[in-house]
């Protein structure tokens, strides 16, 4: 049973789509609001030519400028350089 002729059963049977949501909708959230200098910090391993690299990226939440840089280890110590 593929998905499309799942979706044209369902739509001939008067079922395609979901009910409406009767009552008070959920209020939408707000984004968290983060202190400047927060950084977001993300490590990927990354295959080249030369071998093994660890890509690192860090975004600060609140500017959302973004740094990233290429090293040979993946340790705390070049973490924190």
């Amino acid at each position: 049973l593929t998905r499309s002729s799942l979706h044209r059963c369902l739509q001939r049977h008067g079922v395609s789509r979901l009910p409406k949501v009767e009552g008070d909708k959920p209020a939408r959230k707000k984004f968290k609001a983060y202190p400047i200098g927060f950084f977001h910090i993300d490590i990927a391993e990354v295959q080249t030519a030369e071998g093994k690299l660890y890509l690192y990226v860090g975004i600060d939440r609140t500017s959302k400028f973004a740094f990233a840089w290429l090293a040979d280890k993946a340790t705390t110590v070049t973490a924190r350089a």
